[in-house]
């Protein structure tokens, strides 16, 4: 049934149950491969255990308002860019859990659980576009494809409680409340959206961009349309200001460039103004609606670099060079997608390539207004598209947005192929089908085939098979809270796992102690001591299997982790043991020389 031949509810019963029906089973599955992770509670990222740590530190009684991590960067602590609307969910199942399960076996039932109704969220929206824009028996062809595109559902699965899986919701409600029937209320609910998706983190401005461009591409070609931009820029304003308010109170008023601070809020206030009076005015010329919505968007800009000028360069500019080349250039979600493996880059690129196939076909052979929904469609897409070549985690919205054309243009090959008479053809095109929708597998079974045959690489030492800080927490919590002078990427788990406190972690709102820390180890050892000591650190602590540490190494070969990897530690540090092979090195400051 298509768009506009009678009203439906939101999300009719029947939607919904052949959506949780199949999110059922793909809750299963996911659980199921998935489970030696969730025993061992291993959570998938270092994000995902500082945000288990961020809402523990809620539950025990740290102000909502208060976002500090009092044991990173000692004394004063470090402030996250990170948002309460992501702890929210988080902490009220572990609340509603506690008096069945007790506090331990709720939080863990919470880091499965959560992300699993984020995926039940993401489903249900998706098939939502399908029902309503093509028919509903695509529902299951677009929800299947959901589940099978691996850069979305690695946000998605049991333990990662991070907050790109509920950016990925908003992308997808933004996406649906362009199907709404007037131009105002389309703006209005994408706005709404993806200003709840900016509250939960600044990275998704470039995808509001794209949906306000959108919407203003409808503007000017139809006169009928320009309450859109208005109604998107109205909500992202209202509803920006009231989610900051809520999750921030007055207690941080700072112009921060990584979060929708004041300055952002000013900016998009600004441009709802100017918007709201354009749309008020009689209809304008075609270039005259151009120019005043450039003018909004030119408002806002203006308005924020007016508040905060140090925003110019994005949140990062200011990095230090250190920090910038041994930490942010290693992240390779933020990196373009040729630095990722091919495989990857298949599932990234070449799985929305293919969703922009099915949504251009869909444009040409549609007629009235899907037709014209289509092509934004595509244009949201194609967008999309490129911000996942220049930033590697957009793919996830990309193959958010692709998943219904390429249902639909999948479920028309099969069609297809279902036609031939013959069982080799038949196979073959079945095989080509499953080749577009995981296009990384072949690549990883041609890389397998081509590999050196086991045995012929050295192997590694057996401290560089585990930094298993769960197992050394016994011990280390026997020793009284200090602060632990420890690489970067262990930071979070020493956190969870323990009453000590940590200089620096892999977050970027504390430049200075990260600059400290990755300075002291590729050190000569006497410029290291001094910064240990400067740092108040009781303890050094290193695990030889981190690639952080293989990387000070190389660049320092006589710096202090590349002296502590060799056995040669200087002597200012004393050895602390360890039970068991945790794969961790622990030394103790000497008080007489700290």
């Amino acid at each position: 049934m298509r768009l506009g031949e009678r009203r439906r509810p939101p999300f009719p019963a029947e939607l919904t149950v052949r959506v949780g029906l199949v999110w059922l089973i793909v809750c299963m599955i996911y659980v199921a491969t998935k489970w030696s992770a969730i025993a061992a509670l291993n959570l998938p990222d270092a994000d995902d255990t500082l945000r288990m740590v961020q809402v523990r530190d809620l539950l025990a009684g740290q102000g909502f308002w208060d976002l500090h991590q009092y044991r990173i960067d000692p004394p004063q602590g470090m402030l996250m860019h990170w948002s309460r609307l992501v702890d929210l969910p988080l902490a009220g199942v572990q609340l509603a859990l506690r008096p069945l399960l007790g506090p331990a076996l709720a939080e863990h039932a919470a880091l499965v659980l959560v992300p699993l109704l984020t995926l039940g969220a993401a489903m249900l929206l998706a098939a939502r576009l399908a029902w309503r824009l093509v028919d509903e028996n695509l529902i299951y062809f677009t929800i299947l494809l959901l589940a099978l595109a691996t850069p979305l559902t690695a946000q998605l699965q049991p333990l990662r409680i991070d907050h790109h899986g509920w950016q990925v919701v908003a992308v997808l409600a933004a996406l649906n409340g362009l199907t709404a029937r007037t131009a105002w209320r389309a703006g209005w609910l994408s706005g709404a959206a993806l200003a709840l998706g900016m509250t939960i983190s600044l990275e998704l401005l470039p995808i509001a961009a794209l949906f306000g461009a959108v919407l203003g591409l409808r503007a000017v070609i139809d006169p009928a349309m320009r309450s859109g931009p208005a109604g998107f820029l109205q909500a992202l304003a209202i509803v920006g200001v009231a989610a900051f308010l809520g999750t921030h109170g007055l207690t941080d008023m700072a112009s921060h460039c990584d979060s929708l601070s004041p300055a952002y809020l000013a900016g998009l206030t600004v441009a709802a103004l100017a918007a709201t009076v354009l749309a008020a005015l009689p209809p304008l010329p075609v270039l005259a609606r151009a120019l005043g919505l450039g003018a909004c968007a030119a408002l806002a800009g203006i308005t924020i670099l007016a508040l905060a000028p140090h925003c110019a360069g994005g949140p990062f500019a200011a990095l230090d060079p250190l920090v910038r080349s041994f930490w942010y250039s290693n992240v390779h979600e933020g990196m373009p997608v040729w630095y990722q493996k091919p495989a990857v880059i298949a599932q990234m690129i070449a799985v929305p390539l293919a969703g922009l196939y099915g949504a251009v076909r869909l444009w040409l052979a549609s007629q009235g207004w899907p037709r014209r929904f289509w092509f934004d469609y595509a244009v949201l897409l194609a967008g999309t598209i490129l911000l996942a070549v220049v930033v590697a985690r957009s793919s996830a919205f990309a193959c958010a947005i692709a998943a219904v054309p390429l249902a639909w243009q999948v479920r028309e090959w099969h069609r297809r192929v279902r036609g031939f008479k013959r069982p080799l053809p038949r196979v073959a095109g079945l095989l080509a089908i499953a080749a577009v929708v995981m296009p990384g597998v072949p690549l990883i079974a041609l890389g397998k085939l081509t590999a050196a045959p086991a045995g012929t690489a050295a192997p590694m030492p057996s401290a560089q098979l585990a930094c298993d800080i769960r197992a050394a927490a016994p011990a280390l919590n026997a020793l009284a809270p200090a602060t632990v002078f420890a690489p970067i990427d262990i930071g979070p788990v020493l956190l969870a796992e323990t009453h000590h406190r940590v200089i620096a972690t892999a977050h970027h709102r504390a430049p200075q102690a990260l600059h400290d820390v990755i300075a002291a180890f590729i050190a000569q050892p006497d410029a290291a001591r001094a910064i240990v000591t400067r740092r108040g650190a009781r303890y050094v602590m290193i695990c030889p299997g981190l690639i952080e540490a293989g990387n000070y190494q190389r660049a320092a070969p006589d710096g202090l982790m590349a002296r502590l990897l060799a056995g040669r530690a200087p002597e200012w540090l004393r050895p602390v043991m360890l039970p068991g092979k945790t794969g961790l090195q622990l030394w103790e400051v000497e008080a007489g020389r700290n």
